[in-house]
């Protein structure tokens, strides 16, 4: 289907179809594992330039390990596609304590794509056509909501030079730059061959907890086993990835502060809400072993119920929003949404209800900043604003048609602001606080918006690559991960600032 031709400024979101990533199995067998090194890497994105993406899906069709003498290597991702966009502030863990043989490795091959012209999504805000010549050509009006063309699948050679010695625990960090795989040269086009598209770094950033070698932060899915206060195996519902972490006594647990209509976690702790079957979002530090430990769990349902959440686009009819899928949770066995092409990047009609409407924040480590967010600018249909995260519990999933092509349609009273992930430049920064100009699809589709919002740190704000709000005051690019409110002060609810 032509998503440019269903997509337009303050027109609609279409349904957009995207290959299914499943999990894959995290580790290579071995006969004697004592003699073997434990090898796990993240991914991360530098903060995209000059790019307004809704999603990004990058297969990872395989990794390996060339040794100084024979044969390469291969290693099972721990997933086989993670949505890129939410990497400017997070990592993703794409290989999880995969036992390799000591010796000593020259080369680290990582084989990405091939992409689809029906996958990744971004905002034309250049204010002219973009057209390309890539595969059977294409074209995006100004304003409209358009398929990046397909990319080729291209293995990436790293230089590693790197001994692997019996028993010992190797981390490889990844940083992707979708900006240099991206390409405007000859037309626009997706290109994993383009120099810098992926490098790499074995010493932990700025900011990454002592002990830890990175963080994978809000992780979310369903809870599929759960002992309290030992650990918790959590399954996301789009890629099919599982992760389990221990829960210790420094884990935090949270649920939305003025959201128990939503959540039903109405009485008692967090904590005690948590059970086989809930929708959590966990945040957890990695060691270099690959063992997660959760810094902190929060419920977003304590039972789990068809959810979708996502980037919201506006559209032209009264209380119908266009929504860019980022997660799902599928329990009625709709086949819409079980469906494995309603994934990432896939767009949702949602038609908000106009009574006994919950909305609510979900203020994950925020919450003992902001007790009460009720006022802060998200209490209603007035307040949700194109660009902004949010998760709804959907009823009445089904297929129709807009301008000739299928799109998928729900229903939803249940609304939660969740964080937005925004690369951007802070300016006038001081002890708390900055001016960010987020990505310009941003400010196209929100004309009342300042060219550069307000936004707020908090005493529970995470820095990675930096230490300090103050220490943005000569950085030209960061991402934030924040709560988009329909408020000037703060528009930005900071919980994690990332520098590369």
């Amino acid at each position: 289907m032509n998503l440019k031709r269903v997509l337009m400024v303050v027109l609609a979101a279409a349904g957009l179809a995207l290959t299914s990533c499943s999990g894959l199995h995290n580790s290579t067998p071995c006969t004697d594992c004592s003699s073997n090194a434990k090898l796990t890497i993240t991914l991360y994105d530098t903060p995209p330039t000059g790019l307004n993406l809704l999603s990004f899906t990058l297969p990872i069709a395989g990794l390996s390990l060339v040794p100084s003498t024979g044969s390469a290597v291969p290693l099972a991702p721990a997933v086989g596609s993670v949505e890129a966009t939410r990497l400017v502030t997070d990592s993703a863990l794409i290989l999880d304590a995969a036992e390799v043989a000591a010796a000593t490795y020259t080369t680290l091959n990582v084989t990405l794509g091939p992409t689809t012209a029906t996958s990744n999504v971004f905002v034309n805000a250049s204010g002219s056509t973009i057209t390309w010549t890539t595969g059977s050509g294409g074209s995006c009006v100004t304003g409209a909501v358009c398929y990046l063309p397909a990319g080729a699948i291209f293995t990436i050679p790293l230089s590693l030079n790197q001994a692997f010695s019996a028993n010992q625990n190797v981390w490889i960090g990844l940083n992707l730059n979708l900006s240099n795989a991206i390409t405007t040269a000859g037309g626009l086009s997706v290109d994993f061959s383009q120099p810098q598209v992926l490098s790499f770094i074995t010493t932990p950033r700025i900011g990454i907890p002592s002990g830890s070698v990175d963080t994978i932060e809000d992780f979310t899915g369903t809870v599929t086993a759960y002992s309290a206060g030992s650990s918790i195996t959590v399954q996301n519902g789009v890629s099919g990835q599982k992760i389990t972490a221990v829960l210790n006594g420094n884990t935090e647990y949270d649920a939305s502060p003025n959201g128990s209509a939503y959540t039903g976690c109405s009485s008692g702790t967090p904590q005690s809400c948590i059970k086989v079957g809930s929708t959590v979002s966990v945040d957890s530090n990695l060691s270099s072993a690959g063992v997660l430990t959760a810094s902190e769990v929060d419920v977003l349902d304590v039972t789990a119920v068809d959810e979708v959440e996502g980037i919201i686009y506006p559209t032209s009819t009264t209380n119908v929003y266009g929504v860019i899928l980022a997660d799902k949770v599928s329990v009625s066995g709709n086949a819409i949404l079980e469906a494995q092409t309603t994934t990432w990047g896939t767009g949702i009609f949602v038609t908000a209800g106009t009574t006994n409407n919950v909305f609510c924040i979900d203020t994950k480590t925020l919450t003992s900043q902001l007790p009460n967010p009720s006022g802060l600018g998200f209490a209603g249909l007035g307040d949700i604003l194109a660009g902004q995260q949010v998760r709804l519990q959907v009823q009445n999933v089904t297929t129709g048609t807009s301008g000739g092509n299928t799109v998928i349609t729900a229903t939803a009273n249940n609304v939660m602001l969740r964080f937005s992930r925004l690369p951007g430049t802070p300016s006038n920064v001081g002890t708390s606080g900055f001016y960010f100009a987020p990505p310009a699809y941003v400010s196209f589709l929100n004309s009342n918006l300042p060219a550069a919002p307000i936004a707020l740190t908090y005493t529970t704000t995470l820095y990675d690559g930096v230490t300090d709000t103050p220490s943005l005051a000569n950085v030209t690019t960061a991402s934030i991960r924040t709560l988009y409110l329909n408020n000037v002060n703060p528009t930005f609810a900071v919980a994690k600032v990332r520098v590369p």
